[in-house]
């Protein structure tokens, strides 16, 4: 857990403790461990059952899959489901956390340059609570510097939700040899019932159960990666 109860210190810290464990902790603690110090363990870790392929450097194009990706703008890529958790550890059958949302979960963006990946997590108003003393979400921003992230900016939206984005450059190969994170944004939605909906938007990765390439850019851009957060489709 944090330091800081609050949740200005959930979201600083989620950012630079996702990948940093991973080398630093025994069996390499996939991303979804740290990022779960903001949205759960689920975030990362596919968040589904049978569907997720059973190896851990497999995508299925499955019929979620494609759903999905027609939420997405025309050209993003080839989306397949995957299991950041398990690729990561190179675990096969490691046991997922239950989604909340219809969609959540890891898709891999196939392109012609490479692999990046799309997550999509909703976290409960007890999930919420547990992460942060009970005070809820409040603004994802206020310590944006201190964490290395780029242009955070939030926007209060007219159905009174709050969105956040920001971007997180990718990490230094020498202080985070394997695996080494790409460029990614992210998005969150805090919605006025204290439910959240986060989406992130990644480059990919180097290191153990990769798929391919980093990306050029991440698989949506900053404007783009506003529209599917904002869409119903993605809550329950």
């Amino acid at each position: 857990m944090p330091g800081s109860r609050g949740s200005e210190a959930v979201f600083a810290k989620a950012s630079r403790v996702r990948w940093r464990r991973r080398t630093a902790a025994p069996g390499a603690a996939a991303a979804a461990v740290a990022t779960g110090l903001a949205f759960g363990p689920g975030v990362l870790s596919g968040g589904h059952g049978a569907s997720v392929a059973s190896a851990p450097t497999a995508g299925e194009y499955t019929t979620k899959a494609g759903v999905f990706g027609k939420l997405l703008p025309a050209g993003t890529g080839k989306i397949s489901e995957v299991s950041l958790m398990r690729m990561v550890k190179q675990v096969p059958k490691a046991p997922l956390s239950k989604p909340v949302g219809p969609y959540d979960g890891d898709y891999a963006v196939a392109r012609p340059d490479g692999i990046g990946y799309i997550t999509v997590h909703v976290a409960t108003r007890t999930e919420i609570a547990a992460k942060t003393g009970g005070k809820g979400l409040e603004n994802p921003c206020k310590d944006a510097p201190k964490d290395g992230r780029v242009g955070c900016t939030t926007q209060k939206l007219s159905d009174g939700s709050l969105l956040g984005v920001w971007e997180t450059p990718a990490s230094d190969p020498a202080l985070h040899p394997t695996p080494a994170r790409g460029r990614e944004f992210t998005a969150v939605l805090v919605l006025k019932d204290g439910r959240a909906l986060r989406v992130r938007d990644s480059t990919g990765y180097q290191g153990e159960g990769q798929l391919g390439r980093l990306l050029k850019t991440p698989p949506l851009t900053r404007d783009q990666l506003t529209k599917p957060i904002q869409n119903p489709a993605l809550r329950p």
